[in-house]
């Protein structure tokens, strides 16, 4: 064997020793193991794709569109996640699967421009979003980051009974921008526009009888900045230092959360009440502190004294009853010391002043 035989044995050798070695600790190649560009490493998170998403169609974007999204979405999706991360106060991000929500794009502004379209929607759900702000303040904004607790933004399309064109929900902690088939760029500054009732929506469940975000708003905003000057209207009229007033909104929403789920209501009875909750509760005790100043009770003190003898606990308290003793809308009722305004919720925010008039017969 000749000099250069012998050197490529002792290669073929050596690199033998080489693989054996890097074969016992891994580090070879795999031959059962197809490569893959889009293999995703151990531990190491694939990129979110909205639940909805996951495995449908997916079209293949021609170079102008890719650069159309490029130019005019992805150039502007860091700012304007930017803004929104700052305004909701905790960090937010879009998740926005374009070869999928191609797939829905007929003609027109979505065929041929989908990265304006996109920028357009997102720019709309950031003004709904300052909107919803200055409306529901910090507590709306903590309930908006727990509801959506992944903090994410997608979209996908819906067939969704009341959304016409585009809309949103929350749903496993995603908040979501819809869209009907066939109208995908349609009305993109409106999707977020009902977000309050999506944020209601997500945060109450059938037959849970806590207050949902939309009463607790309206409670806050409605009920407990005024309750303060009507209490001290009674304490005035009946010339006591002492004077409680007892809302039972927890009660009184279950039962009328109750009545509206189990009865067909008629065109007139209100309209998105969770809401107003706070509103009407107010009405009910001022309107009933204004009978009894009109009626002169703080200038009777024979008058203030037989109240004092029959609701001794100086309470008066609003509740909803199944069926009233002797009222058609309303009533008033002393029970162990306590005076009642009474209604059903059938009958809810109906005649609210009523009830005071027949407090003297009851006295």
């Amino acid at each position: 064997m000749g000099f250069f035989d012998k050197a490529k044995a002792s290669l073929a050798d050596m690199q033998g020793d080489l693989s054996k070695a890097t074969a016992s600790l891994g580090l070879g190649d795999k031959k059962d193991t197809p490569e893959s560009s889009n293999a995703t490493p151990v531990d190491t998170p694939a990129t979110s794709v909205a639940p909805s998403t996951a495995g449908a169609p997916k079209a293949k974007l021609p170079l102008a569109i890719r650069k159309n999204i490029r130019d005019n979405w992805e150039s502007a999706q860091p700012e304007l996640e930017n803004k929104i991360s700052n305004l909701l106060g905790v960090s937010w991000k879009t998740d926005i699967d374009i070869p999928y929500l191609y797939t829905f794009a007929d003609s027109g502004y979505a065929k041929d421009n989908p990265g304006d379209m996109i920028k357009s929607y997102v720019e709309g759900a950031l003004s709904s979003l300052e909107r919803y702000v200055d409306k529901t303040g910090e507590d709306g904004k903590a309930e908006l980051n727990t509801l959506a607790s992944s903090h994410t933004i997608v979209m996908d399309v819906t067939s969704k009974p009341g959304i016409n064109y585009t809309g949103c929900e929350i749903i496993d902690g995603v908040l979501r921008i819809l869209f009907v088939k066939g109208c995908l760029g349609t009305n993109v500054n409106d999707s977020l526009d009902n977000l309050t009732e999506a944020v209601n929506e997500a945060g109450t469940s059938k037959g849970d009888a806590t207050l949902d975000f939309n009463a607790r708003n309206g409670i806050k905003n409605d009920y407990e900045p005024k309750i303060g000057a009507i209490q001290a209207k009674f304490k005035k009229v009946l010339d006591t230092p002492t004077f409680d007033i007892e809302p039972n909104f927890e009660h009184n929403f279950a039962a009328i959360k109750a009545y509206t789920e189990k009865s067909k209501q008629g065109n007139s009875y209100i309209r998105e009440w969770q809401k107003s909750l706070g509103k009407f509760t107010l009405d009910y005790f001022e309107g009933f502190v204004e009978v009894m100043e009109n009626k002169g009770f703080g200038d009777d003190e024979m008058v203030q004294e037989g109240f004092k003898e029959s609701v001794e606990k100086n309470q008066i308290a609003l509740r909803i009853v199944d069926k009233l003793d002797k009222g058609h809308y309303n009533e008033p009722i002393i029970e162990n010391g306590v005076l009642y305004i009474q209604t059903t919720a059938e009958n809810w925010a109906t005649n609210i002043g009523d009830p005071a008039y027949q407090l003297m017969d009851i006295l």
